[in-house]
């Protein structure tokens, strides 16, 4: 549903071949999908009710519907995948209309209303390594407020040191870097100059009269603070300047000119892209969650989290054995026919083939253009499955006569069967 959207959930099983989806109906019947919708559980209703008599008193979590789905998302997520040396913590909203549960406004987010996220990805792959949902007043506070609570939940004791945290001025604070770098890890965030501990350095600040492109900067010990433009910046394993110049436009003469931004500015605009990257794939196809339950409409999220951190996995063990990524629709096609298992081949016998049929072998050149001594070799062309797969550039004569695709077609390499296959596993039984 994340791939084919309709008006509405009634739509995928409609008859109306203007909206119907005949894979849902042969996969599973409508009112099949709608009982295991309605009847979604994560957690216990026993411990539910044992939780309910906790409410008013500290002991009680009210997450726990969604709690223990959660727990076995976040140790799955951080299991199969090791992350870069480069982090960015950022805030994401989860839209909802519902005025039940963790619901609040975000303020300053594209949605009204919803759940705020908070996830530490990596920033070069944007994969999505730990994450937690805001619940409001935390039970195990440290008094160091909770942005602070929330950066040394996420950087978790099984991650290890060495690694570089980049984060928004809600979570920058120099009591929270400084614990950071005992640990072994450094941090790098805009921050605001009413946080405490920010130094109170206004007569030798910048002002409107400034000229464009003054730094200011003040170390204190091991932290960092630097000031360029209307941007204040907290690190601690940064330098203020290191020669890097990058072009600006400028009021002058000549209308432009070279300004220098300060290297810690450039690392945090180039390294906290992780979190766009995925909100970018999660957009792209996510899961409709029209529901009045909140911890469904979380459930959801997970789910496009958990396969945007699969395509994510997917992609990099491709590029390292030197093959050519699936796209991100592709893959998601793939592993619904992989979860579908045995159920859907089976039943798609019966579907009518002419459009099937349409997929046959044809010669890329033409006939009556074509020598008797080139016949094999005129018009050919890379095989498309040979240079996704392999990564090789294989020329052949053929192609498929509807998907416009040229591909291999002879005893020892069939890839005109492969990516049928693979590609168009529903009408496999007319291809080959």
């Amino acid at each position: 549903m994340g791939l084919v959207r309709l008006p509405a959930l009634a739509d995928y099983w409609s008859e109306d071949p203007f909206f119907g989806a005949p894979f849902c109906g042969q996969l599973m019947s409508r009112n099949a999908f709608l009982g295991v919708l309605w009847n979604l559980r994560l957690s216990d209703p026993e411990a539910d009710e044992e939780n309910e008599r906790k409410r008013g008193t500290p002991d009680y979590d009210p997450l726990w519907k969604l709690q223990p789905f959660l727990n076995d998302l976040q140790a799955s997520c951080k299991a199969q995948y090791h992350p870069n040396q480069n982090l960015s913590l950022d805030e994401r909203t989860v839209a909802a209309k519902a005025s039940i549960g963790p619901n609040q406004s975000p303020g300053d987010e594209p949605a009204k209303w919803g759940y705020k996220l908070f996830v530490l990805a990596d920033s070069l792959s944007g994969y999505s390594w730990n994450f937690e949902v805001y619940a409001g007043k935390r039970r195990q506070a440290s008094g160091k407020g909770l942005s602070y609570d929330i950066a040394t939940s996420l950087m978790d004791r099984s991650l290890g040191s060495g690694y570089r945290l980049y984060c928004g001025s809600f979570f920058t604070s120099p009591v929270l870097f400084r614990d950071l770098l005992s640990k072994e890890t450094g941090a790098c965030g805009t921050i605001r100059e009413c946080r405490r501990g920010y130094p109170a350095t206004k007569p030798n600040g910048l002002d409107r009269k400034s000229p464009r492109g003054t730094v200011k900067w003040l170390r204190q010990e091991e932290v960092l603070f630097l000031k360029w433009r209307d941007v204040s910046l907290c690190t601690t394993f940064h330098k203020a300047q290191d020669g890097r110049r990058v072009r600006r436009k400028i009021k002058s003469q000549d209308g432009t000119g070279n300004a220098s931004p300060p290297a810690p500015i450039q690392d945090y605009n180039r390294r906290t892209r992780g979190g766009d990257q995925s909100d970018q794939l999660l957009d792209g196809c996510s899961v409709p969650r029209e529901t009045n339950r909140w911890y469904k409409t979380l459930f959801f999220r997970f789910v496009d989290i958990a396969t945007a951190n699969s395509f994510i996995l997917h992609r990099e063990i491709c590029e390292q054995f030197g093959k050519q990524p699936d796209t991100q629709k592709m893959f998601l096609r793939a592993l619904v026919f992989e979860l579908a298992g045995e159920l859907y081949p089976l039943q798609t016998t019966s579907l009518a083939s002419p459009y099937a049929m349409q997929h046959l072998p044809e010669p890329l050149a033409r006939a009556d253009a074509t020598s008797r001594r080139s016949k094999a070799t005129r018009g050919r062309q890379s095989c498309v499955y040979c240079r996704r797969t392999e990564g090789k550039q294989i020329k052949t004569p053929w192609q498929c006569r509807s998907c416009d695709v040229p591909l291999c077609a002879i005893v020892d390499r069939n890839c005109f069967s492969k990516w049928h296959r693979r590609f168009l596993p529903s009408q496999t039984h007319a291809c080959v």
